[in-house]
């Protein structure tokens, strides 16, 4: 059951929808606070959005009773801090987005009400250039989507991902750097997805894939990249980072030359090499 409160200047969570409802959209409104035991009523949730909703407070038992809540969607709130265990009464939770400065101020005595997501969202990167430690407690993460604040991933970004189980990482921005040794602590990784980046040279993106060498990959997408530096042929050196790495599905590697993507299938990679 389906139930649709979207943008309609709402103080208060509403009480109209049917008890039995699954899926709540309250996505911009006002509520300003969460209060105690806010979702009594809707104990069967497992989808919900209350995404710019100027939310600035949460009462640590606001979430009591969504014991069935699988997908959390709490985007663009002015929140500046997590209570301890806020998140503690969601045993099912795997999907959440949320900004990543927020979730870096969860404590860290109740890390392990993390530790079962399995997808995360975040419309923020780290200021510092380096993600939270919160992610060395999520012992089940597997999808990562981020938009990157910083115009350089550098090798001690993913540093907190070492004990995270990774397996498909999307990152937005506006990058010009990948450092060599970035993505060396996502051992994991079968699926890397960094597109629509204008700003990077293939020469300081394609060293970094050197981590992947005789790795099985599922997905290798660099598509719509490269466009405003010239460097529209990619050169035997360069071609050799690419080139030892099994992909099995789909290999992408976006250049501005006609505005074409050199797309490849694994078939194609063997026999370039």
């Amino acid at each position: 059951m389906r139930c649709d409160c979207s943008s309609r200047d709402l103080t208060f969570i509403p009480t109209e929808c049917p008890r039995n409802t699954s899926e709540l959209y309250l996505a911009n409104n006002d509520l300003d606070l969460l209060g105690k035991e806010t979702f009594t009523r809707y104990t069967q949730l497992s989808f919900l959005d209350i995404s710019d909703c100027n939310i600035t407070s949460i009462d640590q038992s606001a979430f009591n009773n969504l014991t069935q809540l699988k997908n959390l969607k709490f985007l663009n709130n002015p929140l500046k801090k997590f209570q301890s265990n806020v998140l503690a009464p969601l045993t099912e939770l795997r999907v959440l987005s949320i900004s990543h400065i927020l979730l870096s101020t969860y404590p860290r005595e109740s890390w392990s009400d993390v530790c079962r997501i399995t997808a995360l969202v975040c419309d923020d990167g780290p200021s510092n250039g380096t993600f939270s430690e919160i992610f060395s407690a999520m012992k089940n993460l597997n999808y990562f989507e981020v938009d990157y604040q910083s115009v350089v991933i550098h090798n001690f970004t993913f540093q907190s991902f070492k004990r995270t189980p990774l397996k498909q990482l999307n990152i937005n921005g506006h990058l010009r750097v990948i450092e060599i040794d970035a993505f060396a602590p996502l051992e994991l990784l079968s699926s890397l997805i960094i597109p629509n980046q204008n700003f990077l040279k293939l020469s300081k993106t394609l060293p970094a894939l050197h981590v992947f060498e005789n790795r099985q990959m599922n997905e290798l997408d660099l598509s719509n990249n490269f466009k405003n530096y010239g460097e529209y042929v990619i050169s035997a050196d360069l071609f050799a980072y690419i080139g030892n790495i099994c992909v099995k599905d789909y290999l992408c590697v976006g250049m501005a030359l006609e505005d074409r993507c050199n797309c490849l299938l694994e078939n194609e990679i063997q026999t370039l090499s």
